[in-house]
């Protein structure tokens, strides 16, 4: 199996490194500086696992020709521009680990929609510099196929990551894995990047976490217009999504203060969203295809999602004003 990563920063390179450690034949196209290093000296993996391997890397794709699987990890902004550098290639199938649920679309206008499988990752990791990465959270990757039943590819896919020490799941209800992860990350993200607090302080205060729960409930009342079901997959068990949906509100902010506290008593207090280390840096976030959507959606189905647009809105202005940062 051949699998091509578009966009190795933190997340694809967890993946990258962890792939070819076991054999699998896989490949980088990444940043000039990342390249060089990961290709030359080895790609070093920090924090949850501590190897170094050689990953062959490349700028872009234009000396690649076919993939077994396409694998974009890269931020939802610079989709559009890098679905153009890989539309060439003879691909499988073709999946997108990036936040929120208009990447199907974009992948389906380029490849067919045949080729297109759902996907979204929990792992969490940086980019310490060219050819390191700390690898930060071992959450699960899953993948499956946008119209339900499970299938050879996905299974394949799957067992892979699982070979090759990653935890992955093959869903049989991607549509709902994918809606809700964006709205776990549809407070967090801004709200985050708003405040300049990492999650655990978000989730922590009980004003965040009361502004928390009415932006998670604005997604599920979007996803169910859409005839979307939220899943409670164990995968967010710290988070109880049928207590932040369903449950009486007071009950969902304190569970929502409670997690943040356990969260912090983890030590998983270095962990913030890309959002806020993308204010942080003054570049450009990924609200317009996430949150953004979110609201847009809401509007276009006449469904009220006023602290949805207000955190979008902000965000918003706050890059609006990166030329002010110093």
């Amino acid at each position: 199996m051949r699998i091509i990563i578009l966009g190795a920063g933190g997340v694809g390179s967890v993946i990258a490194g962890h792939l070819a450690k076991v054999g699998v034949d896989v490949i980088m196209i990444a940043r000039p500086g990342h390249c060089q290093v990961s290709s030359q000296d080895g790609l070093q993996l920090t924090g949850l696992s501590d190897f170094r391997i050689k990953v062959p890397a490349y700028t872009d794709a234009s000396n690649l020709d076919s993939a077994d699987v396409l694998l974009i990890a890269v931020k939802t902004k610079d989709m559009q521009t890098s679905l153009e550098g890989v539309k060439h290639l003879d691909v499988g199938c073709v999946a997108s680990l990036q936040n929120g649920v208009v990447k199907n679309k974009q992948m389906a206008e380029v490849f067919g929609a045949d080729k297109v499988l759902g996907a979204t990752t929990m792992i969490g990791a940086t980019l310490v510099q060219d050819g390191e990465v700390d690898y930060s959270l071992d959450g699960i990757t899953f993948f499956g196929e946008r119209d339900g039943p499970r299938s050879d590819r996905v299974d394949a896919l799957v067992k892979a990551f699982l070979d090759s020490g990653l935890n992955a799941v093959a869903s049989e209800n991607i549509n709902s894995i994918e809606w809700t992860k964006q709205a776990i990350q549809n407070p967090f993200a801004p709200i985050a990047a708003i405040t300049r607090l990492p999650v655990h302080l978000v989730w922590s205060s009980p004003e965040l976490a009361t502004l928390s729960v009415h932006m998670y409930r604005e997604v599920a009342a979007v996803a169910e217009a859409l005839q979307i079901t939220l899943s409670d997959h164990e995968a967010w068990s710290v988070l109880h999504q049928k207590t932040l949906k369903d449950a009486p509100f007071k009950q969902a902010v304190k569970m929502l203060v409670l997690a943040g506290k356990q969260v912090s008593e983890s030590g998983r207090t270095h962990i913030i969203p890309s959002m806020l280390q993308d204010v942080l840096a003054c570049k450009k976030t990924e609200i317009e295809e996430t949150v953004g959507h979110v609201f847009k959606e809401g509007i276009r189905l006449g469904i009220p999602v006023p602290y949805t647009e207000f955190a979008y809105r902000t965000v918003r202005a706050i890059e609006d004003n990166f030329r002010d940062c110093n």
